[in-house]
Parts: structure tokens; sequence; C-alpha cells
């Protein structure tokens, strides 16, 4: 496997890792023996995700490929703030 492969492969993986961490994050919001570890986990999750996100859909932008890295980051952004908008509801609705 070429190196440009590999970082491609790693990004998506960290991306699919924060994903999946932010899910369990979620999860454990409702979790009375994880509760306590909620926010903790969904920060972790939403870093790596978002990281992993940045470095799958900026790598390796060349001029030819500038206007769908822009539709890339835009449709990361909208992740971005859909996962924003869903953590904040989720930490501030009442029980």
């Amino acid at each position: 496997m070429q190196p440009k492969q590999t970082s491609h492969r790693l990004a998506q993986s960290a991306s699919a890792l924060g994903a999946g961490i932010l899910g369990f994050g979620l999860g454990a919001k409702w979790g009375h023996i994880l509760v306590n570890y909620a926010l903790p986990v969904m920060i972790t999750g939403a870093l790596i995700h978002v990281l992993g996100m940045y470095l799958m859909q900026m790598k390796g932008v060349g001029a030819k490929s500038t206007r769908a890295a822009k539709i890339l980051l835009v449709s990361a952004w909208i992740c971005l703030l859909a996962l924003v908008i869903i953590v904040t509801y989720l930490l501030t609705e009442k029980e």
C-alpha cells in the first residue's frame, strides 16, 4: 500500500472512530452507570471525528479538485453543526 493511501485510510479510520466514540457518548448520556462520563466521551469523540474528517477531505487537495474540496468542506461543517446541535440539546434537556 502506498503512503498516500495509508494516510487516507488512517484519516477515514480516525473519522469513523471519532464518530463511534461520539455515538457511545451520546448513548452514555442516557445510561445511569456511565452518565458521569458522557460529556468527556462526547467531546473526545467529536474532536477525533472532526480531525479525521478534516484530514480525509483536505489532504492532497489540488487546484483541479478545489471545487469538490469546498463542497466536501461545507458538508463537514454541516455535519459538525448537526453534532453540536444534538449534543447541546442532549446536555440541556430536562430528564
